[in-house]
């Protein structure tokens, strides 16, 4: 859909995305905001695409600046797993520390309730 989007918006070529039932009879302007906001909606990176309430709105006569969220036609296709690898890495080392320390807590906490058993298990013998 975005490739299709994308080349209506560009050219303003109308005639492959509206319903045929239609037979052209349309408001160019009108065509183009909804097609502008189908191009938002279907952007690749959901926190980039318009939130619902922004879509009423545009249809409502409003300024579609607040579909675009600084976004362009076709800016939302890139992407870079590599940037959003290491973005979700810092995010964890934030959450969970280093990896060594969130490993030795998870060892020292196996350890903990393993030798708290033993000694249950013990007592228990006695």
């Amino acid at each position: 859909a975005r490739p299709l989007l994308s080349h209506a918006l560009q050219t303003l070529e109308f005639g492959e995305i509206a319903d045929s039932r239609l037979e052209g009879n349309y408001v160019d302007g009108e065509m183009f905001r909804l097609i502008e906001a189908a191009a938002a909606c279907v952007r690749h990176s959901s926190a980039k695409r318009p939130k619902m309430g922004q879509v009423v709105r545009a249809f409502d006569n409003l300024a579609t600046s607040d579909l675009t969220n600084g976004m362009k036609v076709g800016e939302s296709e890139i992407f870079n797993s590599a940037q959003q690898s290491a973005e979700i890495r810092l995010f964890r080392r934030m959450a969970f520390g280093s990896q060594d320390y969130s490993t030795d807590f998870f060892s020292q906490t196996q350890n903990s309730l393993s030798s708290e058993g033993n000694q249950h298990e013990n007592s228990r013998r006695e």
